[in-house]
C-alpha cells in the first residue's frame, strides 16, 4: 500500500513578466498552435497551478484526464465543452477577465481565443497531470 503523500504549502504572485518572457510552445494535435505557460511552483501530488497564455489561431482542443479550474486574466475565449459520459451534454460559453470555470475530468473542451491579446489564465489541474512545464522565472530564481 502506498503511504500518502502530503504536500507543501504554496504561495504565487502571478507575474505577467513571466509569461511575456516564456518560450512559445505548440499544442500536440494543433498544428499552428500557440501558447505560453509558466509553473508556479506549486506542483504537489493534490495539484499543479499553471499560468498561461493562449493566442488567436487554430482551435485547441483537449480531452481533460484531470479536473481543471481556469481563472481568466485576461482576453476572451469562446469554450465549448462536451461532458462525459457520452459527450451528449454540450455548451458554449465566453470567458473573459474576471470568469472562472470549472473543466470536468474527462470533458473535451475547445478553446477559440477571439482577442487579439492572449487568453491569459490561471490553472489549477488537481490531481497533478505532471504536465511538463517550465517553473516561472520569478520562482526559480528563489
Amino acid at each position: 500500500m502506498d503511504a500518502l503523500k502530503w504536500g507543501r504549502f504554496g504561495i504565487y504572485r502571478c507575474e505577467d513578466g513571466d509569461l511575456d518572457n516564456a518560450p512559445d510552445m505548440e499544442f500536440p494535435f494543433a498544428a499552428g498552435s500557440r501558447f505560453r505557460a509558466v509553473n508556479t511552483g506549486i506542483n504537489e501530488p493534490a495539484c499543479q497551478i499553471n499560468y498561461e497564455d493562449f493566442y488567436k489561431g487554430p482551435d485547441i482542443v483537449w480531452t481533460l484526464a484531470h479536473d481543471e479550474v481556469q481563472y481568466v486574466v485576461s482576453g476572451r475565449a469562446e469554450i465549448e465543452y462536451h461532458l462525459p459520459p457520452l459527450m451528449l451534454e454540450t455548451g458554449k460559453v465566453i470567458a473573459e477577465p474576471g470568469c472562472v470555470y470549472l473543466l470536468p475530468r474527462g470533458c473535451r473542451v475547445v478553446w477559440r481565443v477571439l482577442s487579439d491579446e492572449p487568453f491569459r489564465h490561471l490553472c489549477v489541474t488537481y490531481p497533478n497531470p505532471g504536465y511538463p512545464i517550465p517553473v516561472a522565472a520569478s520562482v526559480a530564481g528563489k
